[in-house]
């Protein structure tokens, strides 16, 4: 090969692509995505949804059962489903407040309700047949009032145990009652839980209520919960589709069948009496609306049957609309 053959530097450097250096590197900068390897997220957001849509359904539990537990106006909706650390979860609480850890038999664990105690007290003076009237007092509940706001609880968890039910069968009873959030210790402080937090309401009182479940707890049926909550697919028994087709076969239904509309003055329409003909444009060959509930569903042909008039349905409705597309 000649020397001349050989291609100069400037020809080689018009031959490579340019490449922007400070971009390739801010570009690799830009990839690298912040992670916590203390606190790593150990559910999905497949599984975190599926936890929102369960904690959704209990605050509607809730919403339906609590009113005739309390015999006043209750409602409960759910804010937020996050996961995070157990000593985060107890940092966001209030102190003093009332928790309520509950041991659940099936998953081998225990997970806690905490009840605000901008709540806690009217619930308690609600129970005690009082009014229920909103309180800011900021002290810690006594043992006797933690007793009475046990048997809230206990019907609070009732209620959680009847939305696992599609899942699971739970064994969940209350076993002790803590005031300071430190004191309490489900799991260990870097634990990963998943945190639900609702606000509820009682009469004219506010207040917040969370459940602290700890994602160890969750992970035998968490994939279980999953599949089930996003199942499209569910079997019915024949006896029970017989059985509700039955019940239906005695419902009654509006049916009626129209002819075409027509303008007609407001003196003729005072002058009519019986025995009188109210002409129409409606043509002998042109089919007749038969609606069902006010729903046009079938086409019909008018007839005589017995010295009455009839309709006699020819087709349905879907079936001529997709002849005359065709």
């Amino acid at each position: 090969m000649n020397k001349s053959e050989l291609l100069s530097n400037e020809e080689m450097s018009a031959l490579l692509p340019e490449v922007d250096l400070a971009n390739s590197e801010r570009d690799k900068r830009n990839r690298v995505l912040p992670y916590n390897f203390r606190r790593p997220d150990r559910l999905s957001k497949e599984q975190v949804r599926s936890l929102y849509l369960l904690h959704d359904l209990f605050a509607n539990g809730l919403s339906s059962g609590l009113p005739l537990f309390l015999r006043t106006f209750c409602e409960a909706n759910l804010i937020s489903v996050e996961q995070q650390s157990y000593s985060e979860y107890l940092k966001g609480l209030t102190d003093p407040t009332t928790i309520f850890p509950v041991s659940v038999q099936q998953l081998k664990g225990v997970f806690a309700i905490e009840i605000n105690n901008s709540i806690a007290f009217p619930l308690i003076d609600k129970m005690l047949g009082g009014e229920g009237k909103p309180t800011n007092e900021l002290r810690a509940a006594s043992e006797l009032e933690l007793s009475i706001l046990e048997a809230f609880v206990t019907v609070v968890v009732d209620t959680y145990k009847e939305v696992w039910k599609p899942v699971i069968e739970l064994t969940a009873e209350v076993t002790a009652h803590e005031t300071r959030p430190q004191l309490l210790q489900i799991v260990a402080p870097n634990e990963v839980v998943a945190a639900a937090i609702y606000q509820l309401q009682i009469g004219e009182a506010k207040g917040s209520m969370s459940l602290c479940l700890p994602v160890g707890m969750l992970e035998p049926v968490i994939d279980q919960f999953s599949q089930s909550a996003n199942s499209t697919s569910k079997t019915t028994a024949p006896e029970a589709t017989a059985s509700l087709l039955k019940t239906l076969s005695t419902v009654n239904f509006p049916v009626a069948a129209e002819l075409d509309k027509i303008a007609a003055a407001v003196s003729d329409l005072m002058s009519l009496e019986k025995g009188d003909v109210l002409r129409t444009n409606h043509r002998v060959e042109k089919p007749v609306n038969i609606s069902v509930g006010n729903t046009n569903k079938f086409y019909g042909k008018l007839a005589a049957l017995e010295n009455r008039i009839v309709v006699q349905v020819s087709e349905l409705k879907e079936e001529m609309t997709s002849q005359a597309a065709a």
